[in-house]
């Protein structure tokens, strides 16, 4: 059998126009939009929202994983915004790891992503 599509992550909207607005912030775009559901996207890599407007951020245990073959290009691009625009959210440093290098960023709704390198 062949395997064939793609996989996406599917994160929470506490309120789709503040997320639309802080992944744009981080070089996203808006590819679809309707009242419960929402698809963005950087590059190749897409992002997918469902609307959770009772999701309380700091109750939050969502989470998907950016592989990359350069986190230091990533963590450039994004580390260089004004990140006081949205003070709810946050960016780590990168943690080097034995396996892998890493660095997080915790969106608005309190959703984790994980930005990864693995170690060749």
């Amino acid at each position: 059998m062949k395997f064939e599509g793609h996989l996406t992550a599917n994160l929470p909207a506490i309120d789709f126009v503040r997320t639309v607005n802080f992944y744009q912030f981080l070089g996203f775009d808006l590819v679809y939009h309707s009242s419960e559901w929402m698809i963005l996207k950087l590059g190749e890599m897409v992002l997918e929202f469902f609307h959770h407007p009772h999701l309380l951020p700091q109750d939050s245990w969502h989470s998907a994983c950016i592989r990359v073959n350069n986190i230091q290009d990533y963590f450039h691009y994004w580390s260089v915004l004004d990140w006081s625009l949205f003070p709810q959210a946050k960016l780590t440093e990168i943690q080097h790891l034995p396996e892998l290098q890493q660095f997080c960023i915790i969106d608005i709704n309190g959703s984790l992503l994980r930005c990864l390198q693995l170690q060749a």
